[in-house]
């Protein structure tokens, strides 16, 4: 009965695990070799009347762009300048640089848009669930259960290997290996 649940629940996280893992591999491929893949992003400018705001204001000038021009991410380095406000507002595969300027109440805006792989290159780097931009914080939750998942899924391999009396030789070779290789690879990124 434990050896049928072990067995279904491995199976299980493994296929709801999958598509992240997925993810991650090609992304990951993308990173290492990115002279394979064309990334040039897409990038228009245009300029908007944004309205008045202080120096101070600089959230309340992104929040505000979000509301009117549909917008839509995280707002991220807010600085202040001589002219006015600088801002980013960005989410995987888009981002738009905004510079806003005081005296004549508009704005600047710069869209940075990601093909594909670009996408997947920022959703390999999401992380944490303290966003305010509602999808990566679900992505990282997403990350988080995928990577609780693995470890499960690494000690629930290792329990259905070993009630596996003829397999027992073979697996301990993989797992000596695989160890083995992991290791190596750590201490070559580390040392190196």
């Amino acid at each position: 009965m434990l050896h049928r649940w072990i067995r279904n629940t491995h199976l299980i996280l493994g296929l709801l695990a999958f598509p992240m893992v997925l993810v991650y591999g090609v992304s990951a491929v993308q990173m290492a070799h990115h002279d394979w893949f064309s990334e040039k992003p897409t990038v228009t400018e245009s300029e908007v009347d944004a309205g008045a705001f202080g120096p101070s204001d600089g959230r309340a000038l992104a929040q505000s762009l979000m509301d009117r021009y549909a917008m839509h991410g995280e707002i991220q380095q807010v600085r202040t300048t001589d002219e006015g406000i600088r801002l980013r507002i960005a989410r995987p595969g888009t981002a738009y640089d905004v510079e806003y300027v005081r005296q004549t109440g508009r704005a600047k805006v710069e869209t940075s848009v990601a093909g594909f792989m670009g996408v997947l290159n920022r959703l390999h780097h999401a992380a944490r669930m303290n966003h305010s931009y509602l999808p990566v914080n679900i992505l990282g939750g997403i990350v988080a259960f995928v990577s609780a998942t693995l470890i499960l899924l690494g000690f629930s391999g290792v329990y259905l290997w070993f009630k596996i009396h003829n397999e027992r030789v073979i697996g301990a070779i993989l797992l000596a290996l695989s160890l083995g290789f992991s290791l190596t690879l750590i201490t070559i990124i580390r040392f190196s």
